[in-house]
């Protein structure tokens, strides 16, 4: 998992979290910090049915 600064194919640098190769196995095995707690939010929301969606953005309008 690369988290800062990986080099792209085009040759850009980007700092967005790269887990392509994160399996999904070895969510448990991440330290309790915000991304950790994170992934695992989003894999149980993935495979729950009826789970509530994540928000990535809110208005006040």
């Amino acid at each position: 998992m690369s988290v800062t600064g990986a080099d792209t194919g085009s040759g850009l640098r980007s700092d967005l979290v790269d887990v392509a190769d994160l399996p999904l196995d070895d969510l448990d095995d991440l330290p309790d910090t915000v991304l950790g707690e994170l992934l695992r939010r989003l894999v149980a929301d993935a495979v729950t049915p009826g789970a509530e969606p994540v928000a990535a953005f809110q208005s006040a309008l």
